[in-house]
């Protein structure tokens, strides 16, 4: 009996494989008719979730990736929703399809999330980048605004309001002591090589060489540049 189960299943789950070779689930089709460009647009928003969660500052956001990704996925939910489920492979294409979306879903999330932690941690030195419209949506710039707004106001209201009125800054900075918390750009990373080859100049002047596919631990502030252009990614 479980030898017939076992068959059955297997069966199933190669005729699905083919039928993935006839529909356009995901991949291959026009964003225009609710599909994706390709797999390329999840691979792209992975790497880009990867990428701002080992990195100690705010990456610019990937609101295209995003947008691309969100309107694809309510398509395929309407679809899942309009197919009559009449057979059991029915059902079974509909699970893995499920599947496909909740993974998806939990990647944009994270990578949402990743952001905000990012702002809250460093509010105001974000909202005094000149690049803050590049490197943040619209909606992620309005909600730095009113945390900074709230955090000031709860301090104020908690504490502040019983010091000197020449004490109540939030920001300054005394020598090496600074109020304002600032991303560690002097933070280890690791990276994989991506499309570069050659010596890599470190801060402290030694060279390093770079090959395609060789990881490396190496301290953020060398190798931004080459995250930012694309050659290397975080691991």
């Amino acid at each position: 009996m479980l030898g017939d189960h076992s068959s059955s299943l297997s069966s199933s789950l190669n005729e699905f494989s083919s039928s993935l070779q006839d529909t356009q689930i995901f991949e291959g089709a026009s964003i225009a008719d609710g599909f994706l460009e390709s797999d390329d647009t999840i691979k792209q928003l992975t790497n880009a979730w990867m990428n701002e969660r080992n990195s100690p500052e705010l990456l610019t956001y990937k609101g295209y990736l995003v947008n691309e990704l969100v309107e694809a996925l309510d398509f395929q939910a309407n679809r899942i929703l309009e197919t009559p489920m009449t057979t059991h492979q029915d059902k079974l294409n509909s699970m893995l399809y499920q599947n496909e979306i909740e993974r998806i879903k939990f990647i944009i999330k994270s990578y949402l999330r990743t952001r905000l932690h990012k702002i809250e941690k460093c509010t105001l030195d974000l909202l005094r980048n000149s690049d803050i419209e590049e490197l943040m949506s619209d909606k992620e710039l309005a909600y730095a605004k009113k945390y900074q707004q709230l955090v000031e106001q709860h301090n104020h209201d908690s504490f502040l309001h019983t010091l000197p009125q020449k004490q109540h800054k939030q920001d300054e900075r005394s020598g090496d002591l600074n109020m304002v918390v600032t991303s560690n750009l002097e933070a280890p990373v690791f990276i994989k090589v991506l499309d570069y080859s050659g010596n890599v100049q470190l801060a402290n002047d030694d060279m390093v060489l770079f090959e395609k596919d060789d990881i490396f631990i190496l301290r953020y502030a060398d190798i931004r540049s080459l995250l930012l252009s694309g050659h290397v990614r975080l691991l």
